[in-house]
């Protein structure tokens, strides 16, 4: 059983029933049930917001491949990115008898923003590193090992949130049941991307001047998943709006900035400048639990290399889908990046 921590007293601030909306549903939809709730972080004065959603008829008794935890990327930086209306993962999941479960680490969507991300942004450093997003899935994990009464969970980690994953998952063998890498990055050469935040005199440093923070509107956000579709239609207008909608709500200040503008932590870029130089930020090779490395073929972030990597994973197994990006959960292939993951946590 998960260790008590006696500081850790959550909070819950809303508790609604929604109807599921899967991709496989059944004649009579299940209700889901949603809880958001606000948790100490292992740092003082850092509050954690960590979203619940499960099917109401679920038993109390849960397997560890079946309580699952998403982990939110970097380009829509909330953990409801896997609760977008008509296209959540957390929904198909519940429905098909998962308990699930995502957060936002620091100076992401409801949780606390540091308070570099008060200040101008040019007076800090780059905030929120990986390391300290794993201080930060450590305590959710803790969290949600003792809400649940198991001593695993499975972690889903996407982009940016992937490499947090497969760093808390090398260091912590004994909390991760499963581990899902989806669009994950560890360490390649990717300089169509990397000589953005590199310095401009010196190649192969990254650029002294970058802030603590960014103000980004969605236009801007959303530039490289055009790069990569490259005109191919694969997205519905109604799933652009959606992600759209979440992503401006990402950021409660957002509604009072033009274009709805958000604010980022830029330490991610920090950590994906040096992996994008083929400079790796936590060991794969220390990862013992299953793995599945899901991506799109079109998903240029990606490592391709990385399933070479997990050498002591028990076992581990690729899947890339044909025709997605790095937003495949959002696009036409969607069914795919479910279903594949279903199946792995499945053990089937």
């Amino acid at each position: 059983m998960c260790n008590s921590l006696s500081i850790l007293t959550a909070v819950a601030f809303l508790t609604v029933a929604v109807s599921g909306c899967s991709s496989e549903a059944s004649p009579a939809k299940q209700k889901i049930e949603l809880t958001e709730t606000k948790i100490p972080s292992q740092e003082q004065g850092i509050e954690l917001y960590v979203r619940h959603k499960t099917a109401t008829d679920n038993g109390k008794t849960l397997q560890p491949n079946k309580v699952v935890l998403f982990l939110e990327p970097f380009s829509v930086p909330t953990a409801e990115a896997f609760d977008v209306p008509e296209y959540s993962w957390m929904d198909d999941f519940s429905s098909k008898g998962y308990d699930t479960w995502a957060m936002d680490f620091r100076g992401y969507g409801h949780s606390t923003r540091p308070a570099a991300m008060q200040q101008p942004p040019q007076s800090n450093k780059p905030v929120v590193r990986a390391t300290d997003g794993v201080k930060d899935l450590a305590a959710v994990v803790e969290y949600i090992c003792q809400q649940r009464k198991v001593d695993k969970i499975s972690i889903v980690g996407w982009s940016w949130g992937a490499v947090v994953g497969g760093m808390y998952t090398a260091q912590n063998p004994d909390r991760v049941e499963k581990l899902v890498l989806y669009g994950a990055m560890h360490g390649f050469e990717l300089p169509s991307m990397a000589k953005t935040y590199e310095a401009p005199d010196k190649p192969g440093v990254i650029n002294a001047a970058m802030p603590a923070y960014q103000i980004i509107d969605w236009e801007k956000a959303i530039h490289h998943w055009h790069m990569m579709l490259n005109g191919k239609d694969l997205v519905e207008p109604k799933a652009w709006e959606a992600v759209k909608q979440v992503f401006n709500a990402s950021d409660p200040a957002s509604s009072s900035r033009d274009n709805h503008a958000v604010q980022r932590p830029m330490g991610p870029l920090v950590d994906l400048y040096e992996i994008w130089s083929n400079r790796a930020i936590f060991d794969a090779g220390a990862i013992q639990a299953p793995v599945l490395i899901i991506r799109g073929d079109l998903d240029i972030f990606a490592d391709p290399g990385l399933i070479n990597k997990l050498t002591k994973a028990k076992n581990k197994k690729e899947v890339v889908i044909k025709d997605a990006t790095h937003w495949a959960l959002y696009e036409k292939h969607r069914d795919e990046l479910i279903e594949q993951t279903d199946t792995f946590l499945q053990g089937k």
